[in-house]
C-alpha cells in the first residue's frame, strides 16, 4: 500500500534523544517503500536515531510544525549537520518518507500525533519565504475508508467532512489516519465516496496544539510544557479505486481523479 510524504520546510534544530527516551510507537515499524534493514523493529532499537521538527507552509497559507524521526545512516547524517545548521536561523531542507502514528499520552488530553519517518534528507539553497506553498507539504495514502463521512461533532455546522483511512503495512495490518475535507471537495466526496471504498488520497499533513500546560518561570513568566497535539491529513484530492488489486492501475484511463484547490486563509481579516 502507498504511504508517502514529501516536505520542504525550515529545519528546527533539536537535541539528540537517548535510547531510553524513545516514544515512537514501534508497532507501526512496517516495511517501507525501499528495501532496507531499518524496518526491522528489533534493529530499530539498536540503530542511532534523531528527532527534529520542520516548520512547513500549507497550501492554505497556514504554518504547521511537524515532527520527524530518522534512523541509521540518515540519523547520523542529520546529527552531523545539526550543529552547523543550529548556527543558521533559516535552513530549508527537503524530507521524504512515510507516515506513522505516535502514541502521545498527556495529562491534559490524549493526542493523536503523526510522525514522519525520514528516508531522505537534503539541504536546499532556498529561502523560507520562497518555498512553493502548494508543493511543500505533499501526502499520498492508498487505503480504505473505514468510517462514515461525517461533520465534526463539536462543530456540526462547519463545512468539514471527516473520516478515517486504513493504510495497511506489513507488521501493522490497520494503521489508521484521521482525514478531513473542506470546501469544494465536499460535494465530490459526498457524491462519490462512502464507507468501505478504497481511494488514493492526496493532501497535506497538519498538526495543531490542542492544549498546553503552563508552569511558573522566572520573573512571573509562564512556560509552556508538554503540549497535547493532534495531527490530521487535509484532503486536497482523491482517486477512486474499485479494489486494491494491482489490476486497477491498468489502464489508468479507467480511474477518476478529483482534485480541488485549497482555500487560502487571509490573515489580514478578522478571525471568524
Amino acid at each position: 500500500m502507498l504511504n508517502k510524504i514529501k516536505l520542504i520546510g525550515k529545519f528546527l534544530p533539536t537535541q539528540i534523544k537517548e535510547q531510553s527516551e524513545r516514544e515512537v510507537d514501534n508497532t507501526d515499524s512496517a516495511l517501507n517503500e525501499t528495501t532496507n534493514d531499518f524496518d526491522n523493529p528489533e534493529k530499530e532499537k539498536r540503530e542511532p536515531l534523531f528527532y527534529f521538527s520542520l516548520s512547513v507552509i500549507n497550501p492554505s497559507c497556514s504554518k504547521t510544525i511537524l515532527r520527524c524521526v530518522a534512523y541509521g545512516e540518515i540519523a547520523k547524517k542529520i546529527e552531523k549537520e545539526n550543529q552547523e545548521i543550529a548556527k543558521d536561523e533559516e535552513v530549508v531542507v527537503e524530507v521524504r518518507g512515510y507516515l506513522r502514528n505516535e502514541k502521545q499520552k498527556n495529562e491534559l488530553k490524549d493526542g493523536r500525533q503523526i510522525l514522519i519517518r525520514v528516508l531522505e534528507f537534503n539541504r536546499l539553497d532556498l529561502n523560507f519565504n520562497d518555498i512553493d506553498k502548494k508543493n511543500s507539504n505533499q501526502v499520498r495514502l492508498l487505503g480504505k475508508i473505514i468510517t462514515d463521512l461525517q461533520a465534526p461533532q463539536d462543530k456540526p455546522n462547519l463545512e468539514v467532512l471527516s473520516f478515517k483511512l486504513a493504510v495497511p503495512r506489513e507488521g501493522n495490518k490497520s494503521p489508521l489516519f484521521f482525514c478531513r475535507a473542506q470546501g469544494e471537495l465536499i460535494p465530490e466526496i459526498k457524491g462519490k465516496l462512502k464507507k468501505g471504498d478504497i481511494i488514493l488520497l492526496e493532501g497535506f499533513l497538519q498538526t495543531k496544539i490542542l492544549q498546553t500546560k503552563e508552569i511558573e518561570g522566572g520573573m512571573d513568566e509562564k512556560i509552556a510544557v508538554n503540549p497535547a497535539r493532534a495531527s490530521s491529513i487535509i484532503c486536497r484530492g482523491f482517486t477512486f479505486l474499485d479494489n486494491d488489486s494491482v489490476s486497477v492501475f491498468s489502464p489508468l484511463d479507467n480511474l477518476t481523479r478529483i482534485v480541488k484547490e485549497v482555500r487560502e486563509i487571509d490573515y489580514s481579516q478578522p478571525k471568524n
